[in-house]
C-alpha cells in the first residue's frame, strides 16, 4: 500500500499571491520612505548655477566686443538695459531699462528667475530656494568682480538637508 505523504510547503498560488501583495505595499509605502524633494531643489541651484555662469561668459564676450570693460557701464538686449561693472553683469541694477541712464537691470533680470529663486538686489546678490526649509543653506551668492581681469565669485551654499 502506498502511504500518502502530508503537504510540506506552499502552493504556486500562495506564492505568487503573497508576492503580489508584498508588491503592492512596496509600491505604496517606497515613496513614502525615498523623499527626492531635497535633491531636486539642489538640482534647480545647481541649474541656476550653469546658467549664471553661461550668463557670466556671454555678457563679459558683449562688454569685451562693446569696449565696456570700465568700472560701470551697461549692454543691451534688445530694448533691456543690463548693468555691467568691470564687464562683468551687475550683481545689483537700477531697473532702468529704457537706456536713459547708465544702469540697467542686474543679474536677476538677466537670468529671468521666476519666483521659485528669490533674490536681493545687493552685492553679492543672494539667491535662495524660496521653497527651501532652511534658505540659507540652499542658496548661490554672486559677488561682483574685483577688476576686469577676475571672474564675479559664485559661492555656492546646497545641502539636501536645507533644500528639503
Amino acid at each position: 500500500m502506498k502511504k500518502l505523504q502530508k503537504q510540506a510547503g506552499f502552493t504556486l498560488i500562495e506564492l505568487v499571491i503573497v508576492i503580489v501583495i508584498l508588491g503592492i505595499l512596496a509600491a505604496t509605502a517606497a515613496p513614502k520612505f525615498i523623499d527626492l524633494t531635497g535633491d531636486a531643489k539642489e538640482s534647480v541651484m545647481r541649474g541656476v548655477q550653469g546658467s549664471l555662469n553661461s550668463a557670466i561668459d556671454l555678457a563679459h564676450s558683449k562688454a569685451l566686443v562693446t569696449a565696456q570693460t570700465a568700472a560701470t557701464g551697461e549692454f543691451s538686449i534688445g530694448t533691456v538695459f543690463y548693468a555691467l561693472e568691470d564687464g562683468y553683469p551687475s550683481a545689483a541694477g537700477a531697473g532702468d531699462a529704457d537706456g536713459t541712464t547708465t544702469n540697467g537691470f542686474g543679474v536677476a533680470e538677466l537670468l529671468e528667475l521666476d519666483t521659485e529663486i528669490t533674490g536681493t538686489a545687493a552685492s553679492p546678490a543672494i539667491f535662495q530656494h524660496s521653497a527651501a526649509s532652511v534658505p540659507a543653506n540652499c542658496q548661490l551668492s554672486y559677488a561682483n568682480a574685483a577688476d576686469n581681469n577676475t571672474r564675479p565669485v559664485i559661492t555656492v551654499t546646497l545641502s539636501s538637508a536645507g533644500c528639503t
